[in-house]
């Protein structure tokens, strides 16, 4: 239906207040003064539970905020480790978290935030003034000890752990928040360089106490067996015949033997060999086990890809990983110590040395005139094995002194012939059998007790700590003026001490980042629909264009598509901007505003509004034209009747009646209804 111009005059006047209202509140900037768009914590250390670490001021971390438009903010915080392990904090049963002797013991240190506003950045741990992670040592205790030895007390475990840590290289964790106009994109990163469970378990001591008690007591037996009296009594009589022979075919006259007598004796250390094995380490993929000092450590290095873990793994806590490390164990006990002690008591018999000591005196005619002695030199392994490495010696006093030199080649056949032959059955008859592997054998019943002794030992592990990696729960600053709604947290390890009773949870490295999303481009004047009113058809109009955007954002302007009359501004402080599009024609027009923060483009936004002719109002009269001049008085009347006074063709106009104006009121009704006909038209084309 047509508007008319006071309809029009209303319209444009309520336009105007919503304008002015709309103008007013976007006056208020993107974010509230006093409401950061990033935020930014590095902390070294933090972590609840009975203690609550992150009310402990001297382990505040770096923080750093900047609000919309604002400037940057953070800190780098290189923290002296002298200072913080000076921290004395005790726990429930007489237990000190951090200090000499702590629980928790820290290795490199550094704490970093940087928001400006765009981003935010923190990082802790192994990293640099920039936050980026410095790649540390991967040494355990080089980043971080978690002594649990004093919690044992509170276990029944004495047989199995006595000395319990949890050792982590160098740690680290970084956290980025980018803003972008729907939200942010984060970013984490964390490093574990090492990690490693490092027990002293008395089962072992205890293992290795027992098998060096009972190798000595094989030797004694041995040593024994072999130097025992009457063993040569057969070697002894077997060798006077042929001796008797030898020194009577030297010519020295009728020589005969006398008080002839053997010692055999030997040196079997298979105690001695047993240090050999204990003092090395045996290992079996992530486990080693030092038998000389009892140490079970545990590289989890080798059970887990520490620095490509999913969130919130937790270390230990899969039967797969615990039945690995249980056959490692297993392994060691069971089958690397045995074959290890069997190649070594095997060498160590081998290399045993014996030694057959023959004593004789050397009678002529009823008189003493000489003494002989014959010494054997082998060892173990000759005599059961080849015999070729035993050596005969003669030495001989009185009259065969000088006559050794003549002696000694007639002898040397006797080695071979007789004295290596008896010896070998001699000492094969102590040894008897597989001597080594009966043994071995017999010391396995101690090492099977040890590997049942240690089968709790991941449970008892589990009951004392839980040792999260990469862990990104409950994201929250602990600033307390920081606003934690969504926030981004990343720590390197989390660590909970008796998990069941909650005793202490550690956070060890974590970078807390938050970012509000960028303000999105809103045009708040003209409003969708607004008209703006020119005198007629040919007249046009400067029309501002204004709104909100992100504080400090470029902002573009596009009119009906055209990009050549852009016009660009940017937001002030507050996120309001202005732009003018000069002499707009009468027609309907499109609005397209974008901002751009970097290589960021927001969505547009945009209105439409348009530019009319004014309508005339059909009940403004007008101004009135001017009467003309009446004319002179008529002729005279006609014969038949009186003459009256009548109207001349004189040079006088008429009166004016109102008749006049009655064609231009017909010629405004027609125009008036043509106008809103065509006001119609183009509300219908633009709906």
């Amino acid at each position: 239906m047509p508007r008319t111009a006071t309809r029009f005059a209303l319209r444009a006047g309520a336009t105007a207040i919503v304008a002015a209202v709309i103008i007013g509140g976007a006056a208020l900037p993107a974010h509230a003064a006093e409401s950061d768009a990033t935020q930014a914590e590095g902390r070294l250390l933090a972590g609840s539970g009975t203690i609550d670490l992150d009310d402990v001021a001297a382990l505040a971390g770096s923080f750093g905020a900047t609000a919309p438009g604002g400037s940057a903010d953070g800190q780098s915080d290189p923290l002296d480790l002298s200072v913080l392990n000076s921290i004395g904090i005790n726990v429930p049963g007489g237990v000190q978290l951090l200090g000499q002797n702590g629980l928790v013991n820290v290795g490199v240190a550094g704490q970093v935030a940087a928001t400006d506003t765009t981003s935010a950045v923190a990082a802790a741990g192994a990293v640099g003034a920039d936050g980026a992670i410095q790649v540390g040592p991967g040494t355990p205790g080089a980043g971080a000890t978690v002594n649990l030895t004093p919690l044992l007390g509170d276990l029944d475990v004495d047989d199995v752990v006595s000395q319990l840590s949890v050792g982590l290289g160098a740690l680290s964790a970084r956290a980025e928040a980018d803003r972008t106009f729907d939200g942010a994109d984060v970013t984490t990163d964390y490093q574990v360089a090492a990690a490693q469970v490092r027990l002293v378990s008395p089962a072992v001591q205890q293992l290795v106490q027992t098998l060096d008690t009972s190798l000595g007591t094989t030797d004694d037996t041995v040593n024994a067996a072999l130097g025992e009296d009457g063993l040569t009594t057969d070697l002894t009589a077997s060798l006077l015949g042929p001796v008797t022979t030898a020194v009577n075919s030297l010519g020295l006259g009728a020589l005969s033997l006398d008080d002839t007598t053997a010692q055999l004796t030997a040196d079997v250390d298979l105690q001695g060999a047993l240090s050999t094995v204990t003092q090395q380490s045996l290992t079996d993929g992530p486990v080693t086990i030092d038998l000389s000092s009892g140490v079970v450590s545990i590289d989890l290095g080798q059970l887990y890809t520490l620095n490509d873990l999913p969130a919130n793994t937790t270390l230990l806590a899969s039967d797969t990983i615990n039945a690995q490390i249980t056959g490692a164990i297993s392994n060691i006990l069971t089958e690397q110590l045995p074959a290890l002690l069997t190649w070594t008591l095997t060498n160590a018999l081998d290399v045993a040395d014996v030694q057959l000591v023959v004593d004789t005196g050397v009678d002529l005619l009823g008189g003493n005139v000489a003494g002989l002695t014959l010494t054997v030199d082998t060892t173990v392994g000759d005599l059961l094995g080849t015999g070729d490495g035993a050596t005969l010696t003669v030495a001989g006093t009185g009259i065969l002194g000088p006559v050794l030199g003549t002696l000694d080649p007639l002898l040397q056949p006797l080695l071979g012939s007789t004295i290596v032959p008896a010896l070998t059955g001699i000492v094969g008859d102590v040894l008897g059998g597989d001597f080594v592997a009966d043994t071995v054998q017999a010391l396995l019943t101690t090492v099977t007790g040890t590997v049942t002794a240690l089968d709790p030992l991941l449970d008892i592990v589990n009951q004392l700590v839980s040792i999260t990696i990469n862990s990104q729960t409950a994201p929250a600053f602990t600033e307390p003026t920081a606003d934690s709604t969504g926030a981004t947290t990343v720590r390197a390890v989390r660590v909970q001490l008796l998990p069941a009773a909650n005793l202490a949870t550690v956070d060890l490295a974590t970078a807390t980042v938050q970012a509000d999303p960028f303000a999105g481009i809103a045009i708040t004047t003209p409003e969708d629909g607004t008209d703006y009113a020119v005198p007629t058809d040919d007249d046009t109009t400067d029309v501002p264009v204004t709104g909100t955007a992100e504080p400090g954002a470029d902002v573009d302007v596009t009119l009906d598509s055209d990009d050549e009359g852009v016009q660009s501004t940017v937001a002030d402080e507050d996120g309001t901007w202005t732009v003018t599009f000069p002499d707009v024609a009468v027609g309907d027009h499109e609005a397209v505003a974008v901002e751009t923060i970097g290589a960021l483009v927001s969505d547009p936004d945009s209105v439409t509004f348009a530019v009319a002719a004014a309508p005339v109002d059909p009940t403004d009269p007008g101004t009135p034209g001017t009467p003309g001049t009446p004319g002179g008085n008529g002729g005279a009347g006609g014969a038949g009747g009186a003459g009256g006074a009548g109207n001349g063709s004189g040079t006088g106009t008429l009166a004016y009646t109102g008749a006049e104006v009655l064609p231009l009121m017909l010629l405004a009704g027609l125009l008036l209804a043509a106008g809103g006909g065509t006001l119609v038209a183009r509300r219908l084309r633009r709906a």
